[in-house]
């Protein structure tokens, strides 16, 4: 792994530094937005790999167009939908160079994101995946909150470890090094939700995973987005992979995630009462933020009330995290 800048800048013209691998599915509407924040970025030594999952809308062929007039863009299709995950490994499989970048075909990474990751993962060789955090942007770009999400200091990642808690950074804003991609296998294509945060758990094993907590990357909701529609699976697969890693401190035999369905099944009532309330929340939280962004008041009180009756206590501290604490308000005013 490189121990300096000067490492991830390729003498080679035809080999970048750093390959963004970008899975879309019927973003047309958000596409070129998309595009023009990679090829804005300070960091230049870059190519855009591009995987079309079968849209059937007009992405594939604003793509296309687009790797005709940028030679750092290069599209990739599906013949069938195959999903996030398995979409990410075939660009990933296709990328040139050694350092992996994530991003998303509706989101938009601020011009200095890909500068700073490099150069934190060149200052620390031994961090396994380094995200940022994001702001949470509408279909109109406008700023709705910031997402502080993935310990920003190797001390916080080991507490998480410890206390056999997931390890992750937000999925779009994650770069690591092809290497260890290979190293722990990629993506479950199996796992078509949450994807990233399993992938970073097994990644994880092998160095910490940390945040830049500054928002390098604007988070677009949108009810058309994948995120929003599958948002309860997703929950699951987080409930999963916890369970997981606890085994694995522990030093217990681990389930599948089919295992784990079942085992969630048999449970007594109460706990699955409880994850249906956590999940419930969070799920009428996230339809408030949209509701919110989208400027329907009445939407966003009856989710924002739903939200608090079913956990208070992560409604009140997920409002001070995005909407009050100074860092929140910071991100906001410079966002404005």
């Amino acid at each position: 792994m490189a121990t300096s800048n000067e490492e991830f800048a390729t003498t080679d013209a035809a080999t970048p530094a750093l390959s963004v691998i970008m899975p879309v599915y019927n973003v047309e509407r958000f596409i070129d937005e998309a595009i023009d924040s990679v090829l804005d970025q300070t960091f230049t030594d870059l190519e855009l790999v591009i995987v079309d999952d079968a849209s059937t809308d007009s992405t594939w062929e604003i793509v296309t167009k687009r790797a005709v007039d940028e030679p750092r863009v290069r599209v990739i299709r599906n013949e069938r939908n195959l999903g996030a995950a398995a979409a990410a490994n075939i660009g990933i499989r296709a990328a040139f160079a050694p350092l992996i970048a994530r991003m998303d075909g509706d989101d938009i990474s601020v011009p200095t994101r890909f500068e700073k990751q490099v150069a934190t993962l060149n200052t620390h060789p031994h961090f396994a995946v380094v995200g940022t955090f994001a702001s949470h942007i509408n279909e109109l770009g406008r700023l709705l909150s910031l997402s502080g999400t993935g310990p920003t200091t190797e001390a916080e990642f080991n507490d998480l470890r410890r206390a056999g808690k997931p390890t992750m950074v937000f999925g779009g804003t994650a770069l690591f090094t092809r290497n260890l991609f290979d190293q722990v296998g990629g993506y479950d294509p199996r796992i078509r939700v949450a994807e990233d945060l399993e992938l970073f758990d097994r990644m994880a094993d092998v160095g910490p995973v940390i945040a830049i907590p500054e928002p390098l990357l604007l988070y677009r909701l949108h009810p058309g987005s994948t995120v929003e529609r599958t948002f309860l699976e997703g929950r699951r697969i987080h409930r999963f992979v916890a369970a997981r890693r606890q085994a694995q401190n522990s030093g217990q035999n681990t389930m599948d995630l089919e295992q784990f369905i079942q085992w969630e099944r048999d449970r007594p009532l109460w706990y699955r009462l409880r994850d249906r309330l956590q999940d419930n929340s969070q799920y009428h939280y996230r339809k408030a933020g949209l509701a919110f962004g989208g400027g329907n008041k009445a939407g966003m009180a009856w989710n924002l009330i739903n939200a608090f009756l079913a956990n208070p206590l992560w409604v009140v501290r997920r409002l001070w995290q995005q909407r009050l604490s100074p860092t929140a308000r910071a991100a906001s005013a410079t966002r404005q």
